[in-house]
């Protein structure tokens, strides 16, 4: 048996804490926010699953009780609950913690666990594997609408955070044009210094640079919708790979021209046996995927530990080009397999 893993989850939002905790329906979103600060990092799920190489893989999924925003709001909050759940990870075992959603933005992108855990346990915040599966879902999209790279502009939203540069950097060759879309404009100029290529243009307006697109990327750690309707060129594809998603649902209602799909969804090489599931709840319930679907991240954090390949691997704001490659390769070793899926927008 390969591992323990363990994988660090939270609620992305309200809707992700009614459906696992239903009694608490009713109270005020503000008295929600102030209780859980207080609730410790405990195991929602043991699983354990088979590869396709036939290694078998244990691990466990543990909740950082805090929603998308608290962990903007509050990074001294959010460490101290990101340590504590790196410490019950070791107490169970765990050689290496996969960090998912917002657990991975704080500390420096991760630098400050490794930091305060050198030698003890590793760390991977699942961006190789986010990136490449990504990636290989949008390609999906061109080639069932037969159309050109070489004639299609490109934004991505949130180029300047740990996916979107990486992005960027691997595909600004393949297309016509690059809308480098984020915040910050001296963390553009610095992307736009680094890459220097003419198909390049930097931008801090979302709109606009949708508006010239053919297909928006949005890997973005802004909790809230930022793409709506009237941003999107006709017959465009959003490829949303930002949890919780950025596109608004009224881009699925008044915009059927647009094709909105999920990057990073992974489809597991087996069934996974489950060993403990919190107050008996379902996988879905918990992780808000079918059984054998996981996300990217999830997936990466397995697949190392399938490789027993204890390292910290996707760490920091900028991911190792040659690491996005090797994991996709271990990917199609081990049989995960990348899923496209349009974006489900009722509540997960």
């Amino acid at each position: 048996m390969k591992g323990p893993f363990a994988f660090f989850i939270h609620p992305l939002n309200f809707e992700d804490l009614y459906r696992v905790v239903p009694q608490i329906k009713g109270k005020s979103e503000e008295f929600i926010q102030s209780v859980i600060k207080f609730i410790e990092p405990f195991v929602a799920v043991e699983m354990e699953i088979e590869t396709a190489t036939k290694e078998k893989v244990f691990g466990m999924f543990i909740v950082i009780p805090l929603f998308s925003n608290q962990f903007l709001e509050d990074e001294k909050l959010a460490m101290n609950k990101l340590i504590k759940g790196s410490k019950l990870a070791i107490r169970f075992g765990a050689k290496i913690v996969g960090l998912g959603a917002f657990t991975s933005i704080v500390g420096k992108a991760g630098m400050n666990l490794v930091k305060n855990f050198d030698g003890i346990l590793s760390f991977t915040s699942g961006a190789s594997y986010t990136v490449a599966s990504s990636l290989e879902v949008l390609d999906m999209a061109i080639f069932e609408r037969n159309l050109n790279k070489k004639k299609l502009n490109v934004s991505i939203v949130g180029a300047t955070g740990a996916i979107g540069k990486a992005i960027t950097k691997l595909i600004y060759k393949d297309f016509n044009k690059i809308f480098a879309v984020a915040r910050n404009k001296s963390r553009l100029m610095a992307l736009k210094n680094e890459i220097k290529s003419d198909n390049l243009v930097i931008s801090t307006d979302i709109k606009e640079s949708c508006l010239k697109s053919d297909i928006v990327i949005t890997a973005t750690s802004n909790p809230t919708h930022i793409i709506f309707p009237d941003y999107l060129k006709p017959n465009s594809i959003v490829c949303d790979i930002s949890m919780p998603h950025n596109t608004s649902i009224e881009v699925f209602e008044k915009r059927k021209d647009v094709l909105v799909i999920e990057g990073g969804i992974i489809e597991l090489p087996s069934e996974p046996v489950f060993k403990k599931l919190f107050n008996d709840l379902s996988w879905n319930d918990i992780i808000g995927f079918p059984e054998n679907n996981v996300l990217a991240c999830m997936a990466e954090t397995i697949i190392l530990t399938a490789e027993e390949r204890y390292e910290n691997y996707s760490i920091g704001r900028n991911i190792d080009e040659n690491k996005i490659r090797d994991i996709s390769i271990l990917a199609k070793k081990h049989g995960f397999k990348v899923k496209k899926r349009e974006i489900n927008f009722t509540p997960r």
